[in-house]
């Protein structure tokens, strides 16, 4: 078959709509009768267009043949099948007069419906829109639909579209402002096209943040689902300028660093080591509203715990939607508006927390009610120690609540200025050490009858600061990742494995190759330093590289060819697409390619939200493709009447996809046998010549062979339907069945040989199958039943001169060959005999109990008997004792 290959102008996925006259599609309640409708004109722009033909008749018990031919008569398109073949889409990519046919067969009639159409397939507009874009930064990007000479002639109407099929903008250019997929449809008296290409970053990274609003003083984190080393940049709504925050890998972003309450939007930004000077950036939007401001004030401390006489106020320097107290009995206040105030009494000597909401904004404070009867309670002094340096970080400080050398039991409430309580108990304790981080501390202490005593007085804890350092909390590695440790100041590290084995640097930077959590710790490299080391822990999931490869398939028999990414199940959505030209040039990020000429390109795929794995992009080469299917049948033949003839296909050729099987009679003409479609192996009852057709994924012809069954009568099995054996005896029939190619003996389902005599070993229900020179399976059921005859017979007896009482052995007629050895008890041979029967009836041997003429003695004899058939396979010998009893004759 020959084979033209025409180039795909644009990688493009591009829908084309002919500019004809096209009939209307029917329903299939319509479709009683075969009707062959499709448009005559296609308007082909790029590398292909589609158009539809619709076949009509009953799809349900119909089948179709479609076929498609250019103006030489070679054929671009076949296809055959039931109801997903009443309807067809054929790419042209080529300009030219085609001829679509149909054919229908209905019941035995193969020939029921038989039409043909031509379509004539016209050049469209010559699009130069780029299939991808490369976003760099924040900068715009001018698409261009058309060449400008074509679109100044004046016959193309140009719209920009985006997913939703809004319309966008008007005329050949079109300014994107952000990143995603157009769509450029043009229109002109004889042709309609779109075509479409995608905007975006060279590099894929998502980027998510903890908020998109949040309360002055709270902090938003940004964290990228990759660990890029970030520039992070924001700018306040009217601000003609973006501030930098900081390069790291991750951003806690503290709003309170912000310029106050607005809208900001929060930016990310890497550059593209494959392309220097283009930035990666993306962009965040953040409000940042006002926490809720009031201030609690104490007007009254406790009588004492009998007496709950405290009372403080609330007081909204702002509008609150509610007001939660804690530490006693919950309280809440719903809606104070700005500048009034809330009284709150009956309170007893304990630490309470005021915690006012606005919007989804929180702030808590605290405020101790203290006990005005000293007598009551526990005596307490607090001191406090600071935060220290640690080998691998800050250690917490300490307040110390000491009892003024009483040992007392209770319990003790700590209140940060955040809001949040330490609280705990005691038992018989002089002193109680509570850790707490750095802050200002309000403390109450309460005895086993809940009587609290609660001092006013803050303590403060300071401590050293730590050194500053970024890395990802969470990382996901293909395979192994150099981590560089990003930090403003002059730091050491040292970084241990999940193992507990500490990392060694390598070229610069950690590598990460295990799952589980790394422990990195950052220390100052001057010794004399006052800020404390810092840990940082890291949660790795380490994955293998990425399997992928490249596959492809013609789209028509010219040899025009798409190209798919094979990810072996592996969903599309985790990984990161490139289709590539060798210098690296993007063309394409979807599953499937339109390469736009022969030649070389790249496949690359990355995992998503993961460091790159270090894989080489896959290079494959578009060339013209070579027909390589072939083709054998081997063959049985009708082995008698009412036989079957088994025809196997042996077919070579990665571009085989379908079989199709046919009767050729002396007229030449075939009969398509449908019913074997796709099987490589049939059974047929008819001699006479078959012929095996080969077609690719899209039915085009590749190879056919032709094979002719005989009929013959195959050789009988020589086998009875019975045999009988002798377990005991060891005696088993030898079976000769007659002259065959291959031999198989089963007992019941069993395989219990393959030669071409058998001997059976038990009972049973057998069975032989056999196959002649000619191919000619056969087989044949026989049963064997247990049946031991004994084969020599003799007495243990005998009385010296009574004939009827003499020593005698029997031998059955399957005895070749009988020896009889008589010994006395000193063990001297007194009687032998040896007897070559060749199959006579017994006796064999006889001894009268006479030695020398004189009766033998009365007593005990050893007796030796051996005894051979070659029919029955036994050789034995057996040996037994033999008593001589006198009967008074002298």
């Amino acid at each position: 078959m020959s084979v033209r290959f025409l180039l795909l102008f644009f990688s493009l996925p591009v829908m084309l709509f002919a500019a004809f006259e096209v009939n209307e599609g029917f329903s299939k309640a319509d479709f009683i009768e075969p009707l062959l409708e499709g448009p005559e004109g296609v308007c082909l722009n790029g590398g292909f267009a589609y158009a539809d033909f619709s076949a009509g008749g009953d799809p349900v018990s119909d089948r179709y043949i479609w076929s498609i031919t250019d103006a030489n008569g070679f054929e671009v398109f076949y296809e055959s099948g039931g109801e997903a073949s009443s309807e067809i889409s054929f790419p042209f990519t080529s300009t030219g007069l085609f001829t679509v046919s149909l054919r229908v067969i209905r019941g035995g009639n193969q020939n029921y419906y038989q039409a043909s159409q031509t379509v004539i397939v016209e050049q469209g507009p010559s699009f130069v829109l780029p299939p991808d874009v490369v976003y760099c930064g924040s900068e715009l990007v001018t698409l261009q639909a058309l060449d400008p000479a074509d679109a100044s002639s004046g016959s193309y109407t140009i719209e920009w579209l985006n997913p939703s099929n809004t319309v966008i903008g008007t005329g050949n250019t079109y300014l994107a402002t952000e990143p995603g997929r157009y769509y450029a449809k043009v229109s002109s008296v004889a042709c309609e096209a779109v075509a479409t290409t995608f905007v975006g970053p060279s590099i894929s990274v998502n980027v998510v943040p903890s908020a998109s609003e949040a309360c002055l003083g709270s902090t938003v984190n940004y964290r990228p689902d990759a660990p890029y080393l970030a520039s992070w940049f924001y700018q306040k709504n009217g601000s003609p300028e973006k501030t930098f925050i900081e390069d790291a890998y991750e951003l806690a972003l503290d709003t309170d660093e912000l310029d106050g309450v607005g809208a900001y939007t929060v930016f990310f930004s890497i550059e593209d080591p494959d392309r220097p000077g283009c930035d990666v950036e993306y962009s965040f939007d953040l409000e940042v509203k006002n926490a809720p401001d009031f201030t609690v004030t104490k007007v009254s401390d406790a009588e004492s715990c009998q007496s709950p006489t405290g009372i403080f106020e609330i007081q909204a320097n702002t509008p609150l939607n509610s007001v939660r107290i804690g530490g006693g009995e919950e309280v809440i206040i719903n809606q104070i508006a700005a500048g009034e105030k809330r009284t709150i009494t009956g309170l007893e000597p304990k630490i309470y927390t005021v915690t006012a909401s606005a919007g989804t904004c929180e702030v808590t404070r605290s405020i101790s009610i203290e006990n005005e009867n000293p007598a009551e309670g526990i005596e307490f002094e607090v001191t406090s120690v600071p935060s220290t340096c640690s080998d691998s970080g800050l250690e917490r400080g300490f307040l110390f609540l000491d009892f003024m050398g009483f040992s007392v039991s209770g319990t003790y409430r700590i209140a940060g200025e955040n809001g949040r309580i330490f609280q705990g108990d005691f038992q018989n304790e002089t002193r109680v050490e509570i850790e707490v981080p750095n802050g200002t501390y309000t403390v109450s202490v309460s005895d086993e009858s809940a009587c609290s005593s609660t001092k006013s007085q803050t303590y403060t804890l300071t401590g050293a600061g730590q050194v500053s350092f970024s890395v990802p909390a969470t990382l996901n590695v293909c395979q192994r990742y150099s981590l560089v440790p990003d930090t403003p100041q002059a730091l050491s590290f040292r970084m241990l494995a999940p193992d507990g084995s500490e990392v060694a640097v390598e070229d610069g930077g950690f590598p990460i190759d295990q799952t589980g959590t790394y422990r990195l710790t950052g220390r100052p490299e001057d010794a004399a330093s006052a800020l404390c080391p810092r840990t940082r822990l890291i949660e790795v999931t380490v994955n293998e590289p990425l399997e992928y490869d490249v596959n492809q398939r013609i789209i028509n028999c010219f040899g025009n060819q798409l190209f798919g990414v094979e990810l072996f199940g592996r969903n599309p959505n985790e990984v990161i697409i490139r289709w590539m030209t060798e210098d690296r040039t993007i063309l394409a990020r979807e599953l499937e390619f339109f390469p736009p000429s022969t030649g070389n390109f790249l496949l690359e795929v990355q995992p998503r939200g993961s460091s790159a794995c270090p894989v080489s992009p896959i290079t494959f080469e578009v060339t013209i493709p070579e027909n390589n299917a072939a083709a054998n049948i081997d063959g049985t033949p009708i082995c008698g009447e009412g036989g079957l003839s088994v025809l196997k296909a042996q077919v070579t050729g990665e571009t085989v996809d379908k079989v199709e099987w046919y009767k050729v009679d002396e007229n030449g003409d075939n009969t398509w046998l449908f019913e074997y479609d796709d099987q490589l192996e049939i059974e047929v009852d008819e001699p006479g010549v078959y012929e095996l057709v080969l077609r690719n994924e899209i039915n085009c012809r590749l190879y056919g062979v032709v094979y002719e069954v005989e009929e013959i009568a195959p050789a009988p099995i020589d086998l009875a339907a019975t045999y009988t054996l002798c377990s005991a005896e060891n005696r088993r029939p030898t079976l000769d069945p007659g002259d065959f190619d291959t031999y198989a003996w089963y007992l019941e389902d069993s395989l219990l040989s393959e030669s071409a005599s058998f001997m059976p070993g038990s009972s049973g229900n057998y069975r032989l199958e056999v196959v002649d020179a000619f191919g000619c399976p056969q087989e044949q059921a026989f049963s064997v039943e247990e049946n031991c005859v004994i084969l020599v017979r003799y007495p243990n007896a005998l009385v010296p001169g009574d004939p009827q009482r003499e020593f005698t052995v029997y031998a059955a007629p399957e005895i070749d060959w009988l020896e009889v050895f008589i010994y006395n008890r000193n063990g001297a041979l007194i009687y032998y005999c040896e007897e070559l029967r060749g199959g006579q009836a017994s006796p064999a041997c006889s001894w009268d109990g006479f030695l020398n003429g004189k009766e033998a003695m009365d007593g005990t004899y050893s007796v030796i008997v051996k005894y051979r058939s070659e029919d029955l396979g036994v050789e034995k010998s057996e040996k037994r004792s033999l008593t001589v009893i006198g009967n008074g004759y002298n």
